[in-house]
């Protein structure tokens, strides 16, 4: 079996987009480069997991793919190349295109370690959205509220999940006020809470270091829950700048 580059890309040691990862733990790739595979698997943010066989790129058997970068040639089965496995199915095809996504509110994440990716040894699993703007937050797409949270107990403080048709959540964290209840039917840009600081028991202190208190955790959870990240999916519309690098 093998792997087809078909766009210049980058292997990396874990399914994040490449900024996000240091450089002796990614290596690009360039297009038309083929290499003979053990095995593939889908793996998060639409990527796939692959076992290579030697040659191994920089030595290590395990790396990550974009897969929409790359084909898979199964000489063995070739009315399956180019495709997931068979029990695996694409991400984005089990995302409803008719369900989209907004930004739940207008702010700014601030810097590195406030977005999507791996920090200070863990999954940073959403994005924070902080600044000196309005604090109602909306829903970022339709769907119903399957969790709410109305205490501050814990690192999460008040929060709400909301489930869409096709199965992928949208989940708020650090709330100060929540405006749903369980099992209530949301549409997309719906106020549903108020922006706080609220978590390990308290309100307004600051969260997880991340150097402000009032914001707003936001994450995308796919059909198999897990979290992707968010600005895979939102628009990239100026609603939520990156600052403070």
């Amino acid at each position: 079996m093998k792997l087809k580059i078909v766009q210049n890309t980058v292997f990396k040691d874990r399914p994040l987009q490449s900024h996000l990862i240091a450089y002796n733990r990614k290596i690009s790739a360039y297009a038309g480069t083929e290499f003979e595979i053990e095995t593939y698997n889908l793996a998060e943010s639409n990527h796939f997991k692959i076992v290579f066989i030697k040659p191994l790129p920089r030595n290590y058997n395990l790396w990550y793919v974009f897969c929409d970068h790359v084909e898979i040639v199964d000489e063995n089965n070739p009315e399956k190349s180019g495709q997931p496995d068979s029990n695996v199915a694409s991400n984005r095809d089990k995302i409803d295109t008719s369900l989209g996504w907004i930004w739940p509110m207008k702010g700014t994440s601030m810097g590195s370690r406030t977005e999507f990716g791996y920090s200070r040894g863990r999954l940073h699993a959403g994005v924070d959205i902080g600044g000196y703007t309005p604090d109602e937050c909306c829903a970022a797409s339709h769907g119903t509220v399957t969790y709410v949270k109305r205490d501050t107990s814990d690192v999460n403080g008040r929060m709400i999940e909301i489930t869409r048709p096709d199965g992928w959540k949208h989940v708020y964290l650090h709330l100060q006020s929540i405006l749903v209840e369980l099992n209530q039917e949301i549409e997309i840009g719906q106020l549903i809470a108020i922006r706080g600081g609220s978590g390990f028991g308290s309100e307004g202190l600051e969260i997880d270091g991340g150097g402000y208190s009032i914001h707003l955790h936001f994450e995308i959870h796919n059909y198999e829950g897990i979290p992707v990240n968010p600005r895979l999916y939102l628009p990239d519309d100026g609603s939520v700048p990156i600052v403070g690098y």
